[in-house]
């Protein structure tokens, strides 16, 4: 009898077997971040719906990892630049990339040191993605 309940105990449940078989079809894929985790969430709902990420996703991402290490106010900052994307960067002067960067400051009602940091991060997010 403890034999076949052993046996039982280790067959897997319609749920873990789809997780599993995601979970190959993923490394096989070679996917990691995002993408897995779009992937796996269509898969796992069984919707087929593992299509790839959409441009601004991509974008999103990569703007997330070229902001490891920012924090708070900066990090946001960077974040909104980066994710304007190189070509609307690009066409705005420096002096209206200040003004943007400032507008969005008072937006969010930004004060000292959190409103330097906001505009520092803001701003080298336009350097950087324009340059």
């Amino acid at each position: 009898m403890l034999t076949a309940a052993g046996a039982a105990a280790r067959e897997l449940t319609p749920a873990q077997q789809r997780m599993k078989a995601c979970n190959t079809e993923a490394k096989e894929k070679q996917l990691e971040g995002a993408e897995r985790n779009h992937f796996m969430t269509g898969c796992l709902n069984g919707n087929g719906n593992t299509h790839k990420l959409t441009a601004r996703q991509r974008l999103h991402e990569e703007c997330n990892e070229r902001a490891r290490g920012l924090e708070g106010a900066e990090r946001r900052g960077f974040m909104t630049q980066c994710e304007k994307g190189e070509a609307a960067v690009k066409a705005t002067s420096e002096r209206d990339q200040h003004k943007n960067c400032a507008r969005r400051a008072d937006g969010r009602r930004l004060a000292g040191d959190e409103r330097r940091e906001y505009l520092k991060g803001c701003l080298d997010g336009a350097a950087e993605a324009g340059g």
